[in-house]
């Protein structure tokens, strides 16, 4: 009776184990770092020494194939067979239970399909890990789906195909991070900064390229998120050192002018070959003509991986990207306006150098809110910007780089002034220099910057210049005698004529606190100018005020 009994009980048993076999499951990593969730391994064997076939999202949906041990159930997704850790997988009812169920716990990780310099407008959706594998659709780029799971170099998606959701696989270097995440811009601490792209997660790996500042890098996925910084270059993917990551600064939606740095633009000596793959004709490549400009991204050996100035300068997800012999390119020739600086350094004024340089001979200064045209993006800490014919370099950490028509300005507007005759405004401080336009007296006009006796003013009644349209500047310099300007458009830099002067916090010799001196010949930038005193910024960047009988304005 009693043996009746048992194999009557064990029968029950393998009744209710068969019952939740072949049910789904769902993986639940209970992860917190949401920008770097956890991943759920899928092994060969049902103990943490089995290999690892892939990595799988909060959110995949599994097929139990039934419990190996205390600590596996056997799966089966995407056409793969393994074992996952019995702790992280729940069933539906456990999911709408946590997650309620209207949640999105189901949708895996946010991805999207990003094709910029990868020489293709779309990608099939294969039904397994092979490019020999069945075509399940096509997915266009831009297309959002879900990524499910990573195996090696594969992505195991989720995507909306006529209406039905499928899975299938993709090359994981086909889809990017989305949101914040998505694109960062190379940003180190200086001009000379040097990021290497490496090709795989480890501190002897190979060194693809060497990548430039101003340099955009999409975010890619694989595993060690977090530790390196997995990235594609146009077309080219790799991984950057964790010690280096801090030196990719995350664009998110702000506009790409707010980050200092841009390519070096260089152009083509004579006809020129863009190749896909350096040096190979085998793969896609196109002919670039003679004085074509390009953005300089990455060196790699005798190669530069470049852009084509589609969708203008500093743009990240156009154009065509590929190698050029560095042989072929030479320096642009900065002749044209490839974009807009805006003096944005608070209320200080912006000095012009003559060039690139901090101990360089200064030609003048530019007002808080001046706009003027820059002509090249150099690999130092300066841009080239043109006022009329004249050329001069200001700091990056200054100004605000505008390359678009409607990018945010900075709301600093310079102070207006009026003319006192019919003036000519000329293309250079030079009061024998060309003429470029006649205003007529009692004409408001803005003050964008003073250089010696001169005034570079814009005579135009809005203020602000056309990013794609220099014919309507309207710019030019004037004699600061023919102008009635206020003394704080005018007063921008001045020198120290006594050593030692106080610099103070208040505007008072006996209530304000001396915070720093100031010694004979020390230039200061005029910040507001005022009869008895006046409010000053040293080279170091120390703020105070000063009596301003003990300045020489220049």
């Amino acid at each position: 009776m009693k043996k009746k009994l048992s194999v009557i009980l064990t029968l029950i048993m393998l009744v209710t184990a068969a019952a939740g076999v072949c049910d789904s499951l769902f993986v639940d990593n209970r992860e917190t770092d949401k920008i770097y969730p956890e991943r759920l391994n899928l092994r060969t064997e049902p103990s943490k020494n089995g290999a690892i076939l892939g990595l799988y999202y909060t959110g995949a949906e599994v097929e139990n194939l039934g419990q190996e041990n205390e600590e596996y159930t056997k799966v089966s997704i995407g056409g793969l067979t393994g074992y996952m850790a019995t702790e992280y997988l729940i069933t539906k009812e456990e999911a709408v239970s946590r997650y309620g169920e209207d949640s999105a716990f189901g949708e895996c990780r946010a991805a999207e399909v990003d094709l910029t310099g990868m020489w293709m407008t779309n990608l099939p959706l294969y039904a397994a890990a092979d490019e020999q594998s069945e075509r399940l659709a096509t997915i266009d780029n831009g297309a959002s789906v879900s990524l499910v799971g990573v195996l090696d170099t594969w992505a195991y998606i989720a995507a909306d195909v006529d209406g039905q959701r499928t899975h299938g696989y993709v090359p994981l270097d086909t889809l990017t991070d989305v949101g914040e995440l998505k694109v960062s811009i190379v940003a180190g601490r200086s001009a000379d900064t040097r990021t290497f792209l490496y090709d795989a997660p480890n501190s002897r790996a190979e060194e693809l390229m060497t990548l430039k500042n101003g340099t955009a890098c999409f975010s890619l996925f694989g595993r060690k998120e977090g530790e390196w910084r997995r990235v594609r270059v146009g077309g080219v993917s790799g991984w950057i050192k964790y010690t280096q990551t801090d030196n990719l600064y995350a664009l998110a939606d702000q506009p790409r002018s707010v980050v200092p740095y841009y390519p070096l633009l260089m152009q083509t000596k004579l006809d020129a070959l863009l190749y896909s793959e350096a040096g190979d004709k085998a793969k896609p490549y196109m002919t670039l003509g003679k004085d074509m400009k390009v953005e300089v991204l990455a060196e790699c050996g005798d190669y530069a991986y470049v852009r084509t100035l589609e969708g203008g300068v500093g743009a990240y997800d156009c154009g065509d990207f590929g190698y050029l012999r560095l042989s072929d390119l030479t320096l642009s020739e900065a002749s044209e306006s490839v974009g807009v600086a805006q003096a944005d350094n608070a209320d200080v004024p912006v000095l012009v150098m003559e060039m690139p340089e901090s101990d360089a001979t200064m030609l003048g200064a530019l007002c808080p809110g001046a706009q003027v045209r820059i002509v090249e993006y150099t690999q130092t800490d300066y841009v080239q910007v043109a006022l009329g014919d004249l050329r001069g370099y200001t700091l990056k950490n200054e100004i605000r780089i505008l390359t678009q028509d409607g990018e945010q300005r900075s709301a600093k507007i310079p102070q207006r002034a009026t003319t006192l005759e019919e003036i000519s405004l000329k293309a250079s401080p030079d009061a024998n220099a060309k003429e470029t336009e006649t205003v007529a007296a009692d004409t408001k006009v803005y003050m964008l910057g003073k250089f010696g006796d001169m005034a570079f003013v814009q005579a135009s009644s809005s203020v602000g210049l056309d990013v794609s349209d220099a014919t309507q500047d309207h710019t030019g310099f004037a004699a600061l005698s023919a102008l009635n300007a206020p003394a704080s458009a005018t007063h921008l830099t001045a020198f120290v004529n006594m050593d030692k002067v106080n610099l103070r916090n208040r505007a008072s010799s006996t209530e304000g606190q001396i915070i720093g001196r100031a010694r004979t010949g020390e230039r200061l930038r005029v910040a507001e100018y005022g009869k008895n005193w006046s409010i000053v910024v040293t080279p170091d960047d120390l703020r105070g005020y000063i009596m301003t009988k003990y300045l020489d304005f220049e």
